[in-house]
């Protein structure tokens, strides 16, 4: 029973503080002066409060402007929406702080923290990479600004990451029309790839993909000449292929498609 007793009393305090606390940051919200706002907007911050935080900092920020503790105000906002996990509106606070607040010495963070939340908002590959895009565009010009920078390891892993996201989607995207059937498409498209990444991750499978789309699409084809200069350009991508890849494991599937590329052109007694 005392230990009911004490645990009740503890509850009560809780409630107690909780009101004032409360009815402060109510009172703070209605009759506090920006200077209030703000140094009680910073306190919540700090105490990891970001709700609150946030609150105080969207009313005073704009009261503030051209005044004491506005490059704050700004600056602490665009930090508190990156707390929150709201990327996009932090990235667009960091940009906003910088630009009008060039002679800071918080303008390398801000630029850096803007790439950062643009990179944190970059989705997966397989969705709209505008976001991405806008990242890997800031991300030059934080360099290019600040080449000898304390986030320079930082900005390396970013860029390796969206541009390995980049590379993903146009493989994937370039994979579509051989996976659809559109085999004169799918040539197009993975010649493409390869000539824009031809030591990406996905290489060896573009090769090969691009060898059996060249064959599918003569193999379709109505006989005569068409055919058989597809069919010649079948191995002539069989050959590049195997030259880049002696060992792959697709050398089995390659080579079935080759035995039958040569039947064929014998059908047509070509040698």
């Amino acid at each position: 029973m005392p230990n009911m007793r004490l645990l009740k009393y503890f509850i009560c305090l809780l409630i107690v503080f909780g009101l004032f606390s409360c009815s402060d940051f109510n009172r703070l919200q209605k009759t506090g002066t920006p200077a209030e706002k703000l140094s009680s907007a910073i306190k919540y911050y700090n105490d990891e409060d970001y709700y609150k935080a946030g609150v105080l900092l969207e009313d005073v920020s704009p009261l503030l402007k051209g005044q004491d503790g506005a490059e704050d105000a700004a600056y602490y906002l665009a930090n508190n929406y990156y707390k929150q996990k709201q990327y996009m509106m932090s990235a667009f606070y960091f940009k906003d702080f910088y630009l009008t607040y060039p002679r800071s010495t918080r303008v390398e963070e801000s630029m850096y923290m803007h790439v950062y939340s643009l990179y944190m908002s970059s989705p997966e590959y397989n969705l709209d990479q505008t976001s991405t895009y806008e990242c890997l565009k800031a991300l030059s010009n934080f360099v290019t600004r600040y080449p000898r920078s304390i986030y320079m390891d930082q900005c390396n892993e970013i860029a390796s990451v969206l541009n390995a996201k980049l590379i993903h989607k146009a493989f994937e995207h370039s994979m579509m029309y051989h996976k659809v059937g559109n085999y004169k498409s799918a040539v197009v498209a993975l010649n493409n790839f390869i000539k824009d990444y031809p030591n990406a991750e996905y290489a060896e499978k573009a090769y090969f993909t691009l060898y059996t789309s060249q064959y599918h699409l003569a193999k379709k084809s109505i006989h005569g000449t068409i055919q058989r200069d597809r069919y010649f350009q079948a191995l002539r991508y069989y050959e590049d292929f195997l030259n880049k890849y002696p060992n792959t494991t697709h050398k089995k599937m390659a080579n079935v498609y080759y035995d039958d590329i040569v039947k064929e052109l014998g059908k047509m007694n070509i040698k």
